[in-house]
């Protein structure tokens, strides 16, 4: 591994809607996880590629919460049912299967983000739109941030800014 577990790429889809994974991020990742992914639904307007490590995370933790909920078991059927376990070819190109490329409206232009072993695949327009903020902005958010204005329990979410 390469000492970061963040990164952010732009590239293109390749013909028959294939994605070349950016040298950088691969050695980003652990060997063992560079070649096989497990393609989910994003937690947002975006489609994730799971390590396999991460993957195992994520599967322990849904495993740790109570079934017998509803809410609990409509979001690990949602999370568990249209999941793909995806490989690169010898040229670490993979493809995103075609019902998420549909439902993220995952065109020609990708944005890839690094996070801690899941990698969120966006469509570009959608992204910037989404996380594009003005010097101002960006400083409103990381004082509201480092002022405490924002639960870290997740007791209360909001989209608005204090």
């Amino acid at each position: 591994m390469s000492g970061f577990d963040y990164g952010y790429w732009e590239v293109a889809i390749e013909k028959h809607g294939r994605i070349k994974l950016p040298t950088m991020l691969l050695k980003a990742l652990d060997e063992d996880d560079r070649k096989s992914f497990v393609v989910t639904p994003g937690f947002g307007n975006h489609v994730a590629l799971w390590t396999m490590k991460a993957y195992q995370k994520q599967i322990d933790y849904l495993n740790s919460l109570d079934r017998n909920i509803i809410a609990i078991k409509k979001y690990r059927n949602a999370f568990l049912t249209r999941n793909t376990f995806v490989e690169c070819d010898s040229q670490d190109r993979l493809v995103i299967p075609k019902p998420f490329m549909e439902m993220y409206n995952i065109e020609r232009e990708v944005v890839l983000l690094l996070d801690n072993g899941k990698i969120e695949l966006w469509n570009s327009e959608e992204y910037h739109k989404e996380f594009d903020m003005t010097p101002e902005e960006l400083n409103k958010l990381n004082e509201a941030i480092h002022l405490g204005q924002f639960n870290t329990a997740r007791k209360e979410e909001t989209n608005e800014l204090p």
